[in-house]
């Protein structure tokens, strides 16, 4: 058995080279409870060697701030430059004159709306309060929008609760255009928070079809609560970048998939302009 302060030196080096489910795996690696790597985790920490995450840590030394502050930037605009791509193949693909649409209150159905210009008679619903900004800002003239009352929650700006549950329930939709924090094919759909999954539920009885919008990094996570059961997705669109072994089984489980290319050369760098 080690002692505590040889530990904390091997799990230094162990930082490195686990991503996933990090305290359970270094709890049976060296054989102590959970809470003693909580601990160890504290006591690095305040060394100044490592910054501790939901659900482990990464090294970290106060020189490396600036370049992880970079490196975050470059895969948030990555991460933009797919989720617009996606936002783009939805308008132009799933959205016909005349429709009635529901966009869900994420970043990606948000991307949505400057596509959506140029159709014309649409109704658009929404629960989200950036998504009804932007409709405001750029589809208040060209299209009936409906926006959910109901709880305001800070942290997503959507609306949820029962008043927006009851909101959904008396629409008829063509269509839904659908965001989610992960996906495996172990559980599905899923999502953090109970009050966003219970009005995602609703929103999903009002429509005819529903249309998921996943950029890769979703891929391979899950959440607390499953939003929907794979027999329920229409159509499901993602990035380039989605692990072929999970498109396959999408694939295997019928259904259908459809890959977005990466974005134009240049997209990325006006992105960061």
């Amino acid at each position: 058995m080690l002692r505590p302060t040889e530990r904390r030196q091997h799990i230094l080096s162990d930082i490195d080279h686990i991503d996933d489910n990090m305290i359970p795996q270094l709890s049976e690696k060296y054989g102590v409870s959970e809470m003693t790597i909580r601990r160890d985790l504290k006591l690095l920490e305040e060394d100044g060697v490592i910054k501790r995450t939901y659900g482990g840590a990464v090294r970290w030394s106060p020189h490396d701030s600036e370049q992880s502050v970079i490196a975050r930037e470059e895969r948030e605009v990555l991460s933009t430059g797919q989720k617009i791509n996606i936002a783009r193949y939805a308008a132009e693909h799933y959205v016909s004159d005349g429709d009635i649409i529901i966009l869900e209150g994420g970043t990606t159905t948000t991307m949505m709306v400057p596509f959506l210009i140029g159709k014309e008679g649409l109704t658009i619903v929404t629960n989200g309060l950036r998504t009804a900004g932007e409709l405001w800002r750029l589809m208040a003239d060209s299209a009936m929008i409906l926006c959910a009352g109901g709880i305001l929650r800070a942290e997503s700006q959507t609306f949820v609760g029962p008043l927006t549950e009851h909101f959904f329930a008396e629409i008829n939709a063509n269509r839904l255009f659908l965001s989610a924090t992960g996906l495996t094919l172990e559980k599905g759909i899923t999502d953090p928070n109970i009050l966003e999954t219970q009005v995602k539920r609703a929103m999903i009885e009002s429509a005819s079809e529903v249309v998921v919008m996943l950029d890769s990094s979703k891929f391979g996570r899950k959440s607390l609560m499953r939003v929907l059961e794979f027999p329920e997705i229409d159509h499901l669109i993602t990035d380039w970048n989605a692990p072929q072994s999970l498109l396959d089984g999408l694939r295997q489980r019928d259904v259908d998939v459809q890959i977005v290319p990466p974005p134009r050369e240049g997209m990325i760098s006006d992105l960061k302009e």
